[in-house]
């Protein structure tokens, strides 16, 4: 019978696929965690070398127009806008502008102190400065605070656009007298188009799950190609429990695939030679034994002793009775049938219509329903001999059907007296009989049959008394 579904696929093929996914993405991350463990480090320095950079260009520029008269920075400042602006755009202003920093940003502060050092460090520590890094879109210039992009492209677009990029600007003002502000803007040159580097790009992300479904299909395919004779050797399997003729299985696959199912073809090889010659020994038997016995009957009707030829006569009766339940054994625990699906509650009130016509001498309680999935004539001698039994001992019989989860449990309870706790097991073997028993017609092998039937469905038969008297008999049953 199957296992419990649990949690999760349940091919080998899923499962593995599944398994790798898992290994793959972990390596991924592992890897890329490492990746930009080692990428932080190294950006950050090259921040800091670049910054550093800017911050003595800014220095420079700053220092030259500190030198100019006053009249003439204006003048200057003007030739640059109409060549073309520097690498900076700068510009004098009568208070410091408004600057929006960066938001989200670990190394901003960082950075900020590096410029804010070598500034003071280039041009005195007792310059006023206002440091920091800010959006394109958020900058502000000259006195009016206008956004940069509202101005004309040869003022501000020739120092401050990188095309597509949008990195952070440096923005620098320095006090060079009460009323006057030296402006300095400055992008960050490529390829630092962020001050904090991303754990995962958009890029990498899906150079990452591209791959790594690559290499799913691939396993998938091939995981599947390979189990395939392992599908085949659990269906012949399965088939070998409900036919007496199971075609080979073909061997494939791996070598350990390949000496599993050669192992299997030659046990399923022995079990039909075993099969067909104990098939032929009790036909032989049967054949032989009732020739015997009809002579030994024959010659019991001669004897002139009533005494002596009725206890012959009982004798060989019960010889015959044993005769025929050992062939009914064979032919009944050993039953070659399809496995398919049937009602089992149907099936209960079918076994129990034969003591219903005068008076309900078996009761049913349960769902309406219950389909169960097995083989239909092995389930049906199976409660039968079960019900008999009921009837016979205990005169009548209350059934009560509860599914439990993958599992059906039913339970019949007689009106008899009961067995001891002693011989719960023992009327499982074949010809045993209670005691209290043996007057009444019967072999001894009902229960045996019927416990048979239930274990090779996956279930098996459990006896207790209950009270005031009687015998409760539990079946377990797989549902599928």
């Amino acid at each position: 019978m199957r296992p419990s579904r649990g949690w999760g696929p349940r091919s080998l093929a899923s499962r593995t696929s599944l398994f790798l996914l898992c290994v793959i993405l972990a390596a991924e991350l592992c890897a890329g965690y490492f990746w930009y463990r080692h990428s932080n480090q190294a950006q950050e320095q090259g921040l800091i070398s670049t910054v550093r950079s800017m911050a003595l260009s800014a220095s420079s520029t700053i220092a030259f127009f500190r030198k100019l008269p006053q009249d003439y920075r204006h003048l200057v400042l003007e030739q640059l806008r109409n060549m073309g602006g520097t690498r900076f755009f700068v510009s004098l202003n009568n208070h410091p502008l408004p600057v929006t920093p960066i938001s989200g940003s670990s190394r901003r502060e960082h950075m900020v102190t590096e410029v804010r050092r070598v500034l003071q460090q280039e041009l005195g520590s007792e310059v006023t400065t206002r440091v920091e890094f800010t959006n394109r879109a958020d900058l502000r210039v000259f006195n009016t605070e206008l956004p940069i992009d509202d101005l004309p492209l040869n003022w501000a677009h020739y120092s401050l656009a990188l095309g597509e990029l949008n990195p952070p600007i440096l923005v620098i003002q320095i006090a060079v007298s009460p009323t006057a502000w030296f402006y300095l803007a400055a992008a960050l040159p490529a390829p630092y188009d962020s001050l904090d580097p991303r754990f995962f790009t958009l890029n990498q992300l899906g150079f990452m799950l591209g791959s790594a479904l690559i290499i799913l299909i691939a396993t998938w395919w091939v995981v599947r190609k390979e189990i395939r004779p392992i599908r085949n050797l659990a269906r012949a399997a399965t088939l070998l429990d409900s036919k007496r003729e199971v075609p080979e299985v073909q061997e494939e696959g791996s070598s350990e695939t390949r000496a599993a199912i050669h192992a299997f073809n030659k046990m399923q090889r022995r079990i039909s030679s075993h099969l067909h010659e104990r098939d032929l020994l009790f036909s032989a038997m049967s054949h032989d034994l009732k020739t015997p016995l009809a002579c030994l009957k024959l010659r019991t009707e001669m004897l002139d002793d009533a005494e002596v030829r009725d206890k012959f006569a009982a004798h060989l009766d019960e010889m015959e009775l044993m005769v025929k339940g050992a062939l009914q054994c064979m032919k009944e625990t050993h039953i070659h049938e399809e496995i398919e699906a049937l009602d089992l509650m149907g099936m209960l009130r079918r076994c129990g219509e034969l003591y219903n016509h005068d008076e309900p001498r078996m009761t049913l309680k349960g769902p309406p329903s219950l389909m169960l999935v097995g083989k239909p004539l092995a389930i049906k001698r199976c409660l039968q001999n079960i019900i008999d039994n009921g009837i016979k001992y205990g005169e009548r019989l209350s059934v009560q059907v509860a599914r439990q989860g993958d599992k059906v449990r039913i339970a019949f309870s007689d009106q008899g007296p009961g067995i001891s706790p002693a011989l719960m097991e023992r009327v499982f073997d074949p010809y045993f009989r209670v005691a209290s028993t043996r007057a009444l017609p019967g072999s001894g092998l009902g229960l045996t049959i019927a416990r048979h039937i239930a274990r090779i469905h996956g279930g098996d038969i459990h006896l207790h008394n209950h009270q005031p008297h009687g015998l409760t008999l539990v079946l377990e049953l797989n549902l599928d």
